[in-house]
């Protein structure tokens, strides 16, 4: 069951990071190393997702105490074990699995949107329940991994001083700092349930399109278009009327868009963040 649920999370982040084309944003043919970096993060993670799946079970059986599960193992190990196999980590695309993935663990639940509050509250403790020496352990490892500009903005948040972790800090509030600049760690971050409300959305389009490539690239489009430039809003409604992907001279358009937008260093990865996340959780909700 453990491997099933990773192996779900893993197949729709995949999905998600592949979708093509997303405009100024990643995808399999991005300029750069990213795109590899990415997916050699999520592929490599599944063993650490597929332990975080089973550490969620072991304490819904009582086997283990939820104040047991320690971030050492959950977080800070597998960003340690990602650096020696991919060399650059990404965490704001890994730590959102493992969490959900321990989330999914603890609430046993099969579907995250029709027994959304089972898994919320799962999720919750998932991220609330770590000691302050825990988090602290999380922050430093960043530095470790090569994520000085993680670090540092932790750092200029407050989060790095002891006296502040020692007080009130939880994981989740660290998340929810991070996500102000990489916004794929708030896809699990409680608070803002970013999770749900583009689960939903995600949900929606899938209704209508039947097909998870073609949806992510619609919530994509819906997540940055307000963003766009005007001279490119009429291309991106143009592109929303003939489906995005589905033709050829939709996916003219779309290409169209993301020329102009790399030429203007007008970037949207942490909009590609998000769809990547939610796309894997999608997947676990039968979206294929």
């Amino acid at each position: 069951m453990s491997l099933n649920i990773a192996k779900s999370l893993v197949e729709g982040a995949v999905l998600g990071l592949n979708a093509y084309i997303k405009p100024g944003g990643v995808h399999r043919y991005t300029p750069g190393t990213l795109f590899d970096e990415v997916l050699c993060n999520l592929v490599s993670a599944i063993d650490s997702i597929v332990d975080a799946v089973e550490v969620g079970s072991k304490v819904k059986r009582g086997e283990i105490a939820a104040s047991s599960m320690g971030y050492k193992k959950l977080l800070v190990d597998p960003l340690k074990e990602l650096f020696r196999s991919c060399s650059a980590v990404h965490p704001q695309y890994v730590i959102p699995l493992i969490a959900g993935g321990t989330a999914l663990g603890l609430s046993g639940v099969e579907s995250i949107l029709e027994e959304s509050s089972k898994f919320k509250k799962a999720l919750e403790l998932v991220v609330t329940s770590g000691l302050w020496s825990d988090v602290k352990h999380f922050i430093e490892t960043l530095r470790t991994i090569g994520r000085l500009d993680m670090y540092d903005h932790l750092r200029g948040s407050g989060y790095a001083d002891i006296a502040i972790l020692k007080s009130s800090t939880s994981l989740n509030e660290v998340l929810k700092a991070l996500g102000s600049r990489w916004r794929g760690f708030l896809v699990v971050e409680v608070q803002e349930g970013l999770i749900f409300t583009y689960l939903k959305r995600l949900q929606e389009i899938y209704k209508n399109v039947r097909n998870l490539f073609h949806s992510v690239i619609a919530l994509y489009m819906d997540i940055i278009k307000s963003q766009l430039p005007p001279q490119l809003a009429e291309k991106a409604k143009s592109a929303e009327q003939c489906g995005y992907m589905k033709t050829v001279d939709c996916a003219r358009i779309m290409y169209e868009i993301d020329t102009a937008l790399r030429k203007s260093k007008l970037l949207f990865s942490d909009a590609s963040e998000v769809v990547t996340v939610v796309a894997a959780f999608g997947y676990f909700e039968g979206f294929k």
